[in-house]
């Protein structure tokens, strides 16, 4: 057994291939100070695009359609998302969406609630205010009558 081929054409034009060849591309030249310049999924995305071309170029299957240029496209950013992280990136985002929502139901249930404590009190004070001006009201017309039989 002879194990001088670690990586082979058959194995580099497969999806663990792809992933495994354009992670150490990156791996290893993302330090380099030219590059550094360039933000790491852009530079993913290019070498994952220039690795499927030359894998397609190399198998002969490299007819440049629409159809090649997009699934080319589709491809390379699928190497992209998962090699930055983008399954983490997704998942964060869906759970600060899901915090947001919560968050803003407390927000309303506790806006619910100080509205319903404020319509009680409000209407224990119209309640109040009712019974006392029915009382000042028939206090006054006992008055009125009183004075007009002394009268």
């Amino acid at each position: 057994m002879e194990i001088t081929n670690f990586v082979t054409e058959n194995f580099l034009s497969s999806f663990a291939g792809t992933l495994l060849a354009v992670e150490l591309v990156v791996f290893t030249t993302k330090s380099l100070p030219l590059i550094k310049k360039i933000p790491t999924k852009l530079y993913t995305f290019i070498l994952a695009v220039i690795h499927l071309i030359i894998v397609q170029v190399s198998s002969g299957k490299a007819d440049i359609t629409v159809e090649f240029v997009y699934i080319l496209f589709i491809n390379s950013l699928i190497v992209e998302v998962i090699l930055c992280g983008g399954y983490d990136t997704l998942m964060g985002k869906f759970k600060n969406i899901k915090d947001t929502l919560n968050q803003e139901s407390e927000d309303i249930s506790q806006i619910n609630n100080e509205i319903s404590n404020g319509t009680s009190i409000n209407t224990k004070g119209i309640a109040s205010n009712t019974a006392a001006e029915v009382e000042k009201n028939a206090n006054t017309e006992v008055e009125k009558t009183a004075n007009i039989a002394n009268k």
